[in-house]
């Protein structure tokens, strides 16, 4: 079986050159030496919090990483002031599934006459060195600072050893993001074999109090056997992590009634994530909802690879905790989470014959703080609201492609791209301004992925 081609190896080896050392601390970058103390004015405020609502014309005052205050004619005291008129603020966008390693592949497989996705990725796995997944890391990672996403949960399903995993967390840290790496499993592990505990104990130890915190991804009951993901979930438990797996992906993945499994073994929790679940039925979105767990969907890579419809509606009208995510590159082909909105609203409509089956505002929610509840981060970002942390994007409205802004919800979901994000804002750090990348080399990524 065909892995990466000779031209594209020896492309990929450059990448990783003496130049890649990979301790395993890395100190965050300083994109605006820190956090700025920033005024937004005049800005149309989607707060996605209840109590707030949507403010037409307000300003938004950050200090020391956190919002101090919202609300109209705010002093500006000795803030640097930006002026938004036109512009739409809303909360930093959590993507909350995402494959990163594999980024520079972009586009590249399923391919005319090729092997399908899933194989392709198999075979190539074993060649990605550290430098190389932390090189795909940084690529996807600028690309979501650039869209607007502020969180990420990074699932990284190809740590082949502990130098892997202290790659992509260098990277990660060098994004100036926040977030999660749901550590994983080299993709070619048997399904026999489990997963480095000894490892993943030492990256908990060392990301105490940082940026990102760290979960378990997991093959799950539809891959590896009761032996296997029994002590798994047992580790989780343990250890106090998180845990995360894809499950009912297909109609033949779905006769091994996996999510009943979980139920019935009581292992759904607020602190699991099921991912796609293109295929789940009635009684599991009932038995999911029940127990608090969340599901996160990427409806561009399911329809991609042949998974299917994800039953958005299904799962809105089952009351089930939501998120949503970009997966991987290779399948979706951008890092644009508005697209991804989009998508899901017009699913849910499709599948249902109903154009009012879900509203924008419901999949915003999703994408903002009902990713950051997910997480177990809503009560620290997710909305725009005082004392919570400064986690903004910034969506110019003022051009052809956005004008007139009659619905700003509707405007953000249906007609914005990552080509409207004019600021994004992490942490109260200044990561893009006027439609910049700050902090990131992006002539020398781009010199580093361009094909050979």
């Amino acid at each position: 079986m065909p892995g990466l081609d000779r031209r594209t190896l020896i492309k990929l080896s450059a990448m990783a050159g003496a130049a890649w050392s990979l301790p395993t601390v890395a100190a965050p970058p300083t994109f605006s030496d820190g956090p700025v103390h920033l005024l937004i004015r005049h800005a149309c405020v989607i707060t996605m919090d209840p109590r707030l609502g949507d403010l037409a014309r307000a300003d938004v005052l950050i200090r020391d990483g956190r919002i101090e205050a919202v609300g109209a004619n705010l002093p500006a005291a000795d803030a640097q002031v930006l002026d938004a008129a036109g512009m739409i603020l809303i909360p930093g966008l959590v993507d909350a599934h995402w494959h990163l390693w594999n980024s520079a592949l972009r586009n590249r497989s399923p391919a005319p006459q090729g092997p399908p996705f899933f194989k392709w990725q198999l075979a190539i796995s074993p060649q990605f060195t550290p430098a190389r997944s932390a090189l795909g890391v940084r690529m996807g990672l600028a690309q979501a600072v650039n869209a607007g996403i502020t969180t990420i949960n990074n699932w990284a399903h190809n740590l082949r050893g502990p130098a892997w995993a202290d790659a992509e967390l260098q990277a990660m840290r060098s994004s100036g993001l926040r977030g999660r790496l749901w550590y994983g499993y080299p993709q070619d592990l048997a399904a026999g074999a489990p997963m480095d505990f000894a490892d993943i104990l030492r990256v908990q130890q060392h990301l105490d109090g940082g940026a990102f915190d760290l979960g378990l991804a997991i093959r799950g009951p539809e891959r590896t056997a009761p032996a296997i993901w029994q002590p798994e979930f047992a580790f989780a438990r343990d250890h106090g992590l998180p845990i995360s797996t894809h499950i009912a992906v297909t109609a033949a993945m779905q006769k091994k009634k996996a999510i009943e499994q979980l139920a019935h073994q009581q292992l759904l929790d607020a602190s699991v994530q099921l991912v796609h679940c293109t295929h789940a039925d009635a009684d599991d979105l009932q038995r999911i909802a029940h127990s608090g767990a969340s599901v996160c969907i990427t409806p561009l890579s399911e329809m991609r690879v042949g998974y299917g419809l994800a039953p958005v509606a299904a799962l809105h009208r089952a009351n089930v905790p939501m998120s949503v995510g970009i997966d991987t590159l290779v399948l979706s082909g951008s890092a644009d989470l508005f697209k991804v909105m989009q998508t899901s609203l017009n699913l849910a409509c499709a599948e249902t014959g109903d154009e009012q089956a879900l509203m924008a505002r419901d999949v915003l929610f999703w994408a903002t703080q009902g990713g950051a509840n997910a997480m177990g981060l809503g009560e620290r970002i997710g909305s725009i609201t005082v004392g919570k942390r400064a986690d903004l994007t910034l969506i110019d409205g003022r051009g052809l492609d956005m004008m007139p802004l009659l619905d700003p919800v509707a405007t953000v979901v249906q007609t914005a791209t990552a080509g409207n994000v004019d600021t994004v804002i992490a942490d109260g750090c200044l990561l893009k301004r006027g439609g910049r990348l700050l902090g990131v080399d992006v002539a020398g990524l781009l010199a580093q992925v361009a094909p050979p």
